[in-house]
């Protein structure tokens, strides 16, 4: 897995890697698109902060 640098707080770096995981064992699409949605959003964040 690539290493993505991210400017976030390590609460967020934690979070994000729970939902990467989430999305891997996503049992629907749904479900996957609710993480999918969550990891953008931390992502976004980091962007900002940068």
């Amino acid at each position: 897995m690539r290493k993505i640098v991210m400017k976030v707080s390590s609460v967020d770096k934690l979070r994000f890697q729970n939902y990467m995981m989430q999305l891997k064992n996503a049992e629907s699409k749904a479900e996957a698109d609710t993480y999918y949605r969550l990891a953008k959003k931390i992502l976004e964040k980091g962007r900002k902060q940068a």
